[in-house]
């Protein structure tokens, strides 16, 4: 077992958690949701506050690509002006008759 001290810490950690709940149900009772309504939002906060600043540094790395309109784009945005200029005429003649 490759972390075995740890594996031991945690058991002892946990059983001596479980006994202090045994022996002090109400104190116990107090910790944890003094835990669980304070730190439990706090440690939240902690790594959303985290992951924004690593967000932040990473998004100037980011690849941005632009397309140069090749005469087809542009034709095509021509049309688009054109049928917006005439639906606006069209608009104009509704409201007028």
């Amino acid at each position: 077992m490759k972390n075995r001290y740890k594996h031991f810490a945690t058991f002892v950690a946990g059983g001596a958690l479980a006994g202090t709940a045994y022996y002090v149900p109400q104190e116990s009772f107090m910790a944890f949701l003094t835990g669980w309504l304070f730190l439990v939002p706090a440690a939240v906060v902690i790594f959303l506050g985290y992951g924004l600043t690593k967000y932040m540094k990473e998004r100037k790395n980011r690849i941005t690509v632009s397309i140069k309109p090749t005469e087809a784009l542009k034709a095509i945005t021509r049309r688009e002006a054109e049928l917006h200029n005439e639906k606006q005429l069209l608009l104009e003649e509704l409201r007028k008759g």
